[in-house]
């Protein structure tokens, strides 16, 4: 029996554009003092962190 002889073709990949992530917002500190729980992410301007940091801690 005598088959016939397809090629072998490679498939073409999808070109949808990727979604675009929103930037993550990380953890950058979390703080306990006494009865107060702080917490900083990343957006958090470092200016206004600063701050609330020297207010807390002091």
């Amino acid at each position: 029996m005598i088959e016939k002889q397809q090629p072998i073709v490679a498939l073409g990949r999808s070109t949808k554009p990727k979604k675009a992530s929103p930037p993550r917002n990380n953890l950058l500190l979390s703080l306990k003092k006494n009865d107060l729980e702080l917490s900083f992410y990343s957006s958090l301007d470092p200016e206004i962190m600063h701050k609330l940091l020297e207010k807390v801690l002091s």
